[in-house]
């Protein structure tokens, strides 16, 4: 059965996810540094985590767009 259609809930994309192919990736990368990011400056949230990467100025604007969807900022 194939997967339902959907629409990327921050780009509106045709998706069968959460997010379009490009928005999955950002998401992908950030849940793959999140380890990364604990080892390097010790325990923290999935929420502190994202709240941080948020203020950078590095952060690419994809990446900025997951963080706001998954912290709930319209």
């Amino acid at each position: 059965m194939a997967s339902p259609i959907a629409s990327c809930l921050i780009c509106s994309r045709t998706t069968s996810r959460k997010y379009c192919e490009y928005h999955h990736k950002s998401y992908d990368k950030l849940a793959s540094e999140y380890e990364t990011w604990k080892r390097a400056l010790g325990e923290m949230s999935w929420e502190d985590y994202l709240r941080k990467l948020l203020e950078l100025q590095e952060t690419g604007s994809s990446i900025k767009d997951v963080i706001e969807k998954e912290l709930g900022i319209p």
